[in-house]
């Protein structure tokens, strides 16, 4: 073995341009499956990075009937659960919201809160590096409201100054002392920047099928599984549902892995199949250097002829070659670590910024670089089989006759012939993915362009409104935004001022409607419109022209007959054959019907679903009809839009002290963060794409080549008879053109069959069969493969048939 090492060694040094190409082509191919391999561990294997992260769960009630699962859990259900269960060290409890936090001297901002268990930090083993942990104490009824504080709230707001412990601060308007400074990067359960202790008050503490908002999470005990743990949590939750089963029938409960619990479906979905993509690119690497190693090989029959006749077993020329490769291989997987090193770093900072849980850490641990060790091995083993099983079968006699100078075998011309068209296969698959992904990136960048993006400023505005606070009541929530669009539009530059529930082409909700005199006799068959909440003007914020009728006045909403404006495919849609202005429609909400609304306006088209190809039946409410509590405000201003950031939050701050302005950006940087994960995986599909691409128009270069080089002697012949170039031309050609057609089609079938799964988590305005992406492919590809196959075949018209034939 270590003689086959030293020789192998040996010959890749004595080749070091082959060796060279093959290093960079498995470089590329295993560098990029361990990268995205290192990002599918962190989000679904990895354990959370705590004390106890392998055996941290999350427990969550079930729907038995709907089989709605990952539900939340009421207060006396977690009691029941913490208290007769035998297979957890701990249960906690925690609640995930937004609070305010304002002080006289610091204005206000708002952050992600959670209410927690007070013995919650205890459990997972994690301190304050200074102040105190919460105490039982602290979550009793009627005791003084405290909070800790993240690391980087610390460090943001208070300058990481340790006098903060014992300030007294106001959240979300009511006072609270700061007790304590969680460590740097813990943002239990899922980037929180502070914590209150969870106080059972009557309401929390009352039985009843809602509210339930707590989030359980448990540790299991070292002698258990989380099987066990679910069969005992199923089990204490079918004995609840018996006693009460006015408050708990067909709940149950189940017990989930942190990442099942918090990677959603389309998230896993992303990284599975991107690291489908990467199988594809380092299969075609493989069969690319498999191609490249079945060309050398039959440059080296006479050697292995040579070794045959001196009694070398077939066994012993197998395991020389297969060394050879491996070796190769692994040199690749040395480099193609550096590569998958900088892409994860890469990657991490590209969505560094977009709200990544502080649980997922996309370095490389045993299993990642277990898996790195195991494709740079397995790949050598993968590309380096086939070539030494067909070298391994030289005809001794016929070899040592013609000193290794007769052409290659009909064997190894099929089986080049079939790795090409694997190649090309596959490549397809990936461009038609890649080109699926790009096509919605630029389908979302280019919808509803009438909107001036880069005019436009918003920001968020969140009233508290629950009960007991400053804007429970819909009258104050609607004389606020009314008074603050009024103030804003005072600003010096502010051509238009509005607020909306929802921003232009970002979703809306969807509502039940009924038109009238066509009655709905059960309200589950009634169809559904977006609806949209905003002030005036916000129709001309945005640019969207009214076609008949009139836009939204200030007095519309506030006393009369409800209104509504509504877009053309609404109107279309429901009164075809008849003007649109003045007819009626209610909304059929889960407390009865809605007032009627009569139609004031007909907008034009406009694409509010960002997954929609084509626009859907849309409503515009004025708000002073609906008293929403979230919405953005929009500032149009034809100088700089974040000019108008300071006078804004001004304003804001003279209506209200405690209020926060959050988001605050030009529309198209909101818009270009809502979907960064577009840019992002966008850019790396197609990177695989292209990176594919490249290796399989070389792959069929390179086979093309060999081929020709091979019927050298056919070819001089064939000229010396009288053959002319373009003859030649078509000789050579013809062999890779249709390697190049079949992979063409069998590429086509299988991206036909993935690309159909993207439509629901992946593509944006884009349909799975878009016919400009898949005949873009087919064009690329072909020309690609054209050009690649021509390259050679033009050699071999320079063919000088007397200098071949002398040779002979």
């Amino acid at each position: 073995m270590i003689y086959d090492l030293r020789y192998a060694l040996r010959l890749i040094a004595a080749h070091p341009w082959y060796s060279t190409a093959i290093v960079a082509t498995l470089a590329f191919g295993i560098g990029i499956n361990a990268m995205v391999f290192t990002m599918v561990n962190a989000i679904l294997f990895k354990p959370v990075p705590l004390p106890n992260g392998d055996r941290l769960v999350t427990i969550c009630s079930v729907n038995l009937q709907r089989n709605n699962r990952n539900l939340r859990v009421s207060y006396p259900d977690f009691q029941s659960l913490r208290e007769q269960n035998s297979t957890l060290e701990a249960l906690e409890a925690a609640t995930r919201d937004r609070g305010v936090i304002s002080e006289n001297d610091n204005p206000p901002d708002r952050f992600r809160m959670s209410r927690v268990s007070p013995t919650l930090f205890r459990s997972l083993q994690i301190p304050p590096i200074i102040g105190r942990d919460f105490t039982v104490d602290d979550g009793q009824p009627g005791a003084d409201s405290v909070l800790i504080i993240g690391y980087g709230l610390w460090s943001k707001r208070y300058a990481a100054d340790p006098k903060v412990i014992g300030r007294i601060v106001r959240v979300n308007g009511k006072p609270a002392t700061i007790i304590g400074v969680m460590p740097e990067g813990f943002k239990f359960p899922s980037n929180q920047d502070f914590w209150t202790p969870l106080v059972p008050d009557a309401q929390l503490k009352e039985r009843s099928r809602r509210p339930r908002p707590l989030e359980l999470f448990g540790i299991l005990k070292k002698d258990t599984n989380i099987e066990k743990a679910r069969t005992d949590m199923s089990v204490i939750a079918g004995q609840i549902a018996r006693e009460y089963p006015d408050t708990n029938k067909n709940i149950g409960a189940t017990v989930l892995t942190f990442h099942n619990r918090y990677n959603d479906e389309e998230i896993r979905a992303i990284f599975l199949f991107m690291l489908g993509a990467v199988g594809f690119v380092l299969l075609i690497a493989c069969s690319n250097v498999a191609n490249m190693m079945l060309s050398k090989a039959i440059g080296r029959r006479y050697e292995i002829s040579i070794r045959a006749a001196m009694g070398a077993s077939r066994w012993r020329i197998i395991r020389q070659l297969l060394i050879e490769s491996v070796t190769l291989s692994v040199f690749g997987g040395l480099l193609g670590l550096g590569i998958s090193l900088y892409g994860i770093h890469l990657f991490d900072m590209a969505v560094s910024d977009v709200g990544k849980p502080f649980w997922i850490q996309f370095d490389m641990d045993y299993l990642a670089f277990g898996y790195f060790a195991a494709i740079s091995i397995l790949s050598g083993i993968l590309f380096g089989l086939a070539p030494a099983i067909n070298a391994s079968r030289s005809d001794l006699n016929s070899t040592l006759k013609d000193n290794a100078r007769t052409s290659g075998s009909a064997s190894k011309g099929r089986l080049t012939g079939t790795l090409v068209v694997l190649q090309f296969s596959m490549t397809v698959t990936l461009l038609a993915n890649a080109g699926l992904m790009v096509r919605s990136i630029l389908s979302v960048q280019s919808s509803n362009e009438f909107v001036p993006s880069d005019e436009i400023i918003v920001a968020g505005i969140n009233l508290p409104s629950k009960k007991g606070e400053r804007y429970s009541e819909k009258g104050d929530r609607i004389q606020f935004y009314n008074e603050l669009v009024r103030r804003v539009k005072s600003i010096p530059g502010v051509s238009y001022a509005a607020a909306t529930s929802d921003l232009p082409g970002l979703g809306a909700e969807r509502r039940r409607i009924e038109i009238e005199g066509k009655p709905i006799l059960d309200k589950e068959d009634a169809e559904e419109a977006f609806t949209i909440s905003q002030t005036s003007d916000y129709l001309s914020a945005i640019s969207l022209p009214i076609l008949r009728g009139r836009d939204f006045m200030d007095t519309d909403g506030q006393q009369g007959e409800p209104v509504a404006i509504v877009n053309r495919q609404f109107a279309e849609k429901y009164w075809p054959e008849e003007s649109s202005i003045g007819k009626r429609f209610r909304y059929l909400e889960k407390s009865g019907p809605s007032e009627w609304k009569r139609v004031i306006g007909v907008s034009a088209g406009f694409l509010q679903s960002p997954r929609r190809t084509t626009p859907l039946p849309l409503v515009f409410n004025p708000n002073s009809q609906e008293g929403r509590t979230d919405m953005m405000l929009l500032l149009r201003t034809s100088g700089d839009p974040h000019s108008l950031t300071r006078p804004l939050k001004t304003i804001v701050q003279e209506l209200d002290q405690n209020l926060p302005v959050s988001r605050v950006r030009t529309m198209r940087e909101f818009k270009n963060r809502e979907f960064w994960f577009l840019s992002v995986f966008g850019s790396l599909f197609m990177t695989f794409a292209l990176v594919a691409l490249i290796m399989a128009s070389v792959g069929i270069y390179a086979v093309v080549a060999q081929a020709t080089g091979n019927r050298k002697k056919e070819i001089g012949v064939r000229m010396a008879l009288g053959a002319t170039s373009e003859m030649i031309l078509k000789l050579v050609v013809s062999r890779g053109v249709k390697q190049l057609i079949i992979g063409l089609a069998f590429g086509l079938a299988i991206a036909f069959a993935t690309t159909r799964h993207m439509e629901q988590d992946l593509l944006f305005a884009t349909s799975s069969h878009d016919p400009i992406v898949f005949v873009s492919v087919i064009i690329l590809l072909a020309g690609v493969g054209m050009f690649a196959c021509w390259l050679p075949a033009r050699k071999a018209t320079l063919v000088d048939p007397n200098e071949t034939l002398r040779a002979e």
